[in-house]
């Protein structure tokens, strides 16, 4: 058997100690977490919060979520009621657009205490565990002297290692909270374009806004009586740890709309945590680009949030459109609407005729009419299509802007079709091409028998060499016209194959 180290009662307190510390640490965060529900509150993104050396209030790109649950019915009878799903739905269809999330400095102040906290006891516990693997070594009886002396000295380093955590921990200060939180962007859960709810939580309020990454859990009950429903909403803040809103009202059961559109405002206005003003923009056409005060508008619908009053000018622009603009003033408490209607402009037109007439005539691809007709320009490029019985269609852009008169003349169908029309241009051109190659080397050798024949006449006089010469040059001519012939046929179908890729 292996001999004990001489200090053997000092080991064993140790592992009662460490025993005791793991006891405390354990009921220390049940506590808390009963209190205050934060120890495993999520931050903006849904993942746990940092250590308290790192910032507590969210901040960064990632937005503050608000997540709506599936309603439960208040009296379970193990009935279910079409309001569960009707009235998220619905207060999630209200919410189109979000203000910025307000958190008080006292929130923010609370928010960095509980992470500071959550930190503390996270590693008290690490250090506990780390001496409870450092105890049980010493009462390992798998393990031989050299591997044991090897496992405690690894167990102390980490039980050093977590000391030393914990004692920077405490020497740290408290998070420091700006005098003014950064508001937040704030966001629906994501769910709701796809047709989906938050499960009804089950496991707590927390592991719900965990699981849904959300910051805001919004739980609701439904009670129904006489045709009518009583109408719970309640808000679970995961950074907070605890409710932070409980909001109830009644509706008719064949008629939620109203209540929902009432929770969705209070649920806007709890966001926003601020008096606001909000202007709604309504854009004609809905494509035009909106600019706010020299800054684009990316949101989707436009709808803009002011907390301090102020006027803002609105310019919009689409192509094809006159550029239009509006200043609106808004004051804290305002809800407004307005309409930025832009004017199509007016640049010219086009007189269109069509052989044959009475075409079908459409104007990026919707219907406009029969040829002739004019077209309005407004200075955009347009594409206008022609089409009548038994003619190939044709395509053509028209004119940003003046006055023009443009005529199509559809050609007969002749089964072909345009690609079919290039292949067999192309097919003629290459044959023509193939005739003229040919006829350049009977040319070539024409006219080295005619030079032959008047070389060896004029070296000999001999009177048959001046008829065979006379032979030769005939043929020559003839050779050399058919070249000429060839070479303008090969032309002209290079010119019909090129006018028929266009």
């Amino acid at each position: 058997m292996r001999s004990w180290p001489k200090h053997e009662s000092m080991i064993l307190m140790l592992a009662f100690l460490a025993a005791g510390l793991r006891l405390q640490a354990d009921t220390a965060a049940t506590a808390a977490t009963t209190a205050t529900a934060a120890l495993s509150s999520t931050s903006a993104s849904g993942s746990t919060a940092p250590a308290a050396s790192s910032p507590a209030v969210p901040a960064g790109p990632a937005p503050w979520l608000i997540g709506i649950a599936r309603f439960v019915i208040a009296d379970d009878d193990g009935t279910r009621s079409s309001l569960q799903d009707t009235i998220p739905f619905l207060i999630a269809a209200d919410l189109k657009s979000l203000p910025s999330r307000h958190i008080s400095k006292d929130a923010a102040a609370q928010i960095a205490s509980l992470a500071e906290l959550r930190s503390r006891f996270s590693l008290g516990d690490d250090l506990a565990k780390k001496l409870d693997t450092r105890a049980l070594g010493f009462f390992d009886p798998t393990l031989d002297a050299g591997a044991w002396r090897d496992a405690i000295s690894k167990a102390d380093q980490q039980v050093t290692d977590a000391e030393k955590k914990l004692e920077e921990e405490r020497k740290l200060k408290k998070t420091n909270v700006p005098e003014e939180p950064d508001d937040l962007v704030a966001q629906l859960w994501d769910g709701y374009s796809k047709g989906r709810l938050i499960d009804t939580p089950t496991a707590g309020l927390d592991q719900a806004a965990k699981s849904a990454n959300v910051d805001l859990l919004v739980t609701g009950t439904v009670a129904i009586r006489d045709g009518y429903a009583t109408v719970g909403l309640d808000g679970y803040d995961a950074d907070l740890g605890r409710e932070v809103f409980s909001w109830k009202d009644f509706c008719s059961v064949d008629d939620p709309g109203p209540l929902a559109d009432e929770f969705a405002k209070r649920l806007e206005r709890w966001t926003a945590g601020r008096n606001f003003a909000r202007l709604d923009i309504r854009l004609s056409p809905a494509s035009a680009e909106l600019v706010v005060d020299g800054t684009p508008f990316e949101g989707t619908p436009p709808i803009l949030y002011a907390y301090r009053r102020k006027t803002l000018h609105l310019y919009a622009s689409a192509a094809g459109y006159s550029p239009g603009s509006i200043d609106v003033a808004l004051e804290p408490g305002d809800e407004k609407s307005v309409d930025l209607k832009l004017e199509p402009l007016a640049t010219g037109s086009v007189s269109l005729t069509t052989t044959p007439g009475e075409a079908q005539i459409s104007v990026d691809s919707l219907p406009l009419g029969q040829s002739p007709i004019t077209i309005p320009l407004d200075g955009s490029r347009r594409i206008v299509t022609a089409q009548a019985k038994g003619r190939e269609s044709q395509t053509l852009v028209l004119p940003p802007s003046g006055e023009s008169d443009l005529h199509i003349d559809l050609r007969p169908t002749d089964g072909l079709g345009p690609k079919g029309r290039i292949l067999a241009a192309k097919d003629s051109f290459y044959q023509s091409l193939g005739w003229f190659v040919l006829s350049i080397p009977v040319t070539s050798l024409s006219l080295g028998v005619y030079n032959g024949y008047s070389e060896a006449y004029s070296r000999s006089g001999d009177p048959s060499l001046l008829s065979s010469g006379y032979v030769s040059y005939a043929f020559l001519w003839a050779a050399a016209a058919a070249t000429g012939v060839t070479f303008t046929f090969m032309i002209t179908h290079l010119i019909k194959y090129l006018a028929s890729a266009r």
